[in-house]
């Protein structure tokens, strides 16, 4: 099982590089079907993962002049608080048995549930985004109305990041797209800049409060995912904006199906 998890590590990796996101949607589950890690547990140790691959995978955008950083930040910075809040305050109140509905569940069927539902819903807006002109110049389309929208999504992001262990590049590239009108090509590095800065937050977050992590499966799992992460920024440059948004959108629906059947079954 765990040689697959490294193969499905890989893959993780290169769905990142390649979209700008549903990288984290395939961390959690690894680990967690994969490695035998709770999953409360699974979504710290992938806020290390994906940040640490998502700021390798921004490397190669960077030097494309892809990045738009005052997007970037404007959206990073809520996040960051967000992830902290969630991590510090959120999570550690949830009980290890509840009651949804009148059915017993456990703290790690809820979040991966809570994900499984997530992802769903945001693969139907990727359905409806509307092709963007690639050579569009986003900061100078941007009202100061959606600027407070994007950093409301920044936070409300951020959160949803710290209670799943998701990099949330699901919902940040769609958001970039409609909130900012960030052509899809640039919508994804700009995302893997945003996905590293809070993912990476949250990681330094669980550290502050003593949670103790497996270094050494850390480190090789970090580096296999990376090789998949350079390969996916390559990949990007050579495939079609519609083949990307559409490929993006069936990959989350399915995860999300998936999810939801192995945890309901």
């Amino acid at each position: 099982m765990e040689t697959l998890g490294y193969f499905l590590a890989v893959v993780m990796g290169m769905v990142l590089g390649l979209l700008g996101g549903g990288g984290s949607i395939l961390t959690v589950p690894i680990l967690v079907y994969f490695f035998g890690l709770p999953a409360a547990i699974a979504t710290g140790y992938s806020l290390l993962v994906v940040g640490i691959t998502s700021l390798v995978g921004s490397v190669k955008y960077y030097r494309e002049r892809l990045i738009d950083f005052r997007i970037a930040l404007l959206f990073a910075i809520p996040s960051m608080i967000g992830v902290l809040v969630s991590r510090k305050y959120l999570l550690p109140v949830l009980p290890d048995n509840m009651s949804v509905f009148s059915l017993g569940v456990t703290k790690d069927q809820v979040i991966m549930l809570f994900f499984a539902v997530l992802v769903l819903v945001i693969s139907v807006f990727m359905f409806k985004a509307k092709e963007e002109d690639a050579n569009k110049d986003s900061q100078a389309s941007i009202s100061k109305n959606k600027l407070y929208w994007i950093a409301l999504e920044g936070f409300l992001v951020g959160v949803i990041t710290g209670f799943v262990g998701a990099g949330g590049g699901f919902m940040i590239v769609p958001a970039l797209m409609l909130l900012a009108n960030v052509p899809l090509r640039k919508a994804i590095a700009t995302s893997l800049v945003i996905i590293s800065l809070k993912s990476l937050a949250g990681f330094v977050g669980d550290l502050s409060e003593g949670s103790q992590f497996d270094w050494y499966f850390l480190s090789v799992f970090v580096s296999i995912t990376m090789i998949g992460v350079l390969l996916g920024t390559v990949l990007n440059k050579k495939m079609p904006v519609l083949v990307l948004r559409k490929g993006f959108a069936y990959f989350v629906f399915g995860m999300g199906l998936l999810i939801v059947v192995k945890e309901l079954l």
